[in-house]
């Protein structure tokens, strides 16, 4: 087998094989005499055909068979012999028909992985939160725990902190609309920072039935980053605005929340338990963040395969739909085009670059019984853990997203097994919330 690479764009690659033409004859031979024992050709007794007659009947067809297994076994051969990480499927041509004198052979056109050819840490630093949960802490928590059996009581005078409103808003940005700018009957406690900072303010002081419009600027770190540093404009009808009955913080109080005996200092326990565990991975996330930020700054990527992104960001764009229509939006109302998440895409798409670069130098190993652990881990969320990992391990696109999640994990305890970690004191809100 003869191979030929050239490179014809920045991540475009041809690939020419060429391979001895009388294998293929000799085959598509092999393949028509043991069709010729069962073989039915009407004037013909089974078993008496001649090859003539055999070969003008199947020898297209069977011919086809062989080339197509033979492309699909020499292309596999020749991308693992000249190290090639396929970023989109290949276009197969063939410029000639082979021949008994001519050898035969293909070309194959497509996009390449950019390569890193050395995982870089240099400058890396990092800064592990150190928190202190405090009583303080605590009190806020129980206040959240006490909203959930709140009542509400419509009033009639200006919304102001802690007052719930129920809004109707619409967004658009350069008078288009947006996913998650359109919502209907939507609910929210003002200071709890549900909604942005700038949002909220707007919503202080206003009154039932009162219809009021405005401009915010996404923050730069907005977590959807389509949006990020973006202005829109907002047209929000307020349906009502109610103040809060909280309940006393008692043993009725406590044995609603599941403490058996009431005791208001076991629920106080129980509750900084679950702070610990909320805690761990809020400085899991910003421990996170920050390794990928520095990771993101050392391996710069312009170029990308454009087929890649465009799959990514129809992907995230079809994601989007469902978890909208998950919400009750009506994504009818919506403009979603794969366009508005490329940005995205793209990142997903270094990230990955970046993670596989790093397994390969740690020599990280994903086993089936790491993705056991993390599915038991994760199914002992669920009221029904046996069925959750059930559905796991039956759903490939879900084993797939928990794989990449534990290479994701394993990669990033690798970077910071060779890095600087130093600790940040910070309280438990900034981390958390």
């Amino acid at each position: 087998m003869e191979v030929i690479v050239e490179n014809i764009g920045n991540l475009k690659r041809q690939l020419t094989v060429k391979l001895p033409s009388e294998n293929i004859e000799s085959q598509v031979r092999t393949r028509i005499q043991a069709m010729a024992p069962r073989a039915k050709i009407n004037g013909f007794r089974p078993g008496k055909i001649p090859y003539k007659v055999l070969e003008r009947h199947y020898g297209a067809a069977v011919h086809k068979e062989i080339i197509d297994h033979l492309v699909q076994s020499s292309f596999q051969d020749a991308i693992k012999q000249e190290s090639l990480q396929l970023a989109s499927t290949p276009k197969i041509d063939f410029p000639q028909l082979a021949s008994e004198d001519q050898p035969f052979q293909y070309i194959a056109t497509f996009e390449v992985l950019p390569q890193i050819e050395e995982v870089n840490l240099s400058g890396i630093k990092v800064k592990r939160p150190a928190v202190q949960i405090t009583k303080d802490d605590i009190h806020q928590v129980i206040n959240k725990l006490q909203y959930q059996y709140v009542q509400w009581n419509p009033v009639d005078r200006p919304a102001q902190k802690e007052d719930g409103v129920t809004i109707t808003y619409r967004g658009t940005i350069d008078g288009q609309s947006f996913p998650s700018g359109e919502r209907e009957n939507f609910f929210a406690i003002l200071g709890k920072h549900t909604m942005l900072e700038d949002f909220e303010d707007h919503l202080l002081g206003t009154q039932k039935d009162q219809q009021l419009t405005f401009k915010i600027t996404f923050p730069e770190d907005y977590h959807n980053q389509d949006l990020a540093s973006k202005v829109a404009q907002f047209t929000v009808d307020v349906l009502s605005v109610a103040e809060p009955n909280l309940p006393e913080i008692d043993e009725s109080f406590a044995k609603k929340l599941g403490i058996s005996d009431g005791s208001v200092e076991t629920l106080r326990q129980e509750v900084k338990k679950s702070m610990n565990l909320s805690l761990e991975r809020g400085i899991h996330a910003r421990v996170r963040d920050q390794v990928i930020d520095l990771l993101f700054a050392n391996h710069p990527m312009e170029v990308l395969p454009e087929s890649l992104v465009k799959n990514e960001a129809e992907s995230l764009r079809k994601r989007a739909k469902e978890n909208l229509s998950k919400k009750g939006i009506n994504d009818q109302k919506i403009s979603l085009e794969s366009s508005q998440f490329e940005e995205q895409a793209r990142k997903r798409i270094i990230l990955g670059i970046i993670l596989e670069a790093i397994v390969e130098k740690a020599d990280i190993k994903i086993d089936q019984e790491k993705i056991k652990e993390k599915v038991a881990e994760l199914s002992a969320n669920y009221e029904d853990p046996e069925g959750f990992a059930r559905w796991v391990f039956s759903n490939r696109a879900q084993l797939s997203e928990i794989r990449g999640s534990i290479i994701e994990m394993e990669a990033i305890n690798w970077v910071l097994s060779q890095i600087e970690v130093s600790d940040e004191p910070m309280g438990f809100q900034e981390v958390v919330y």
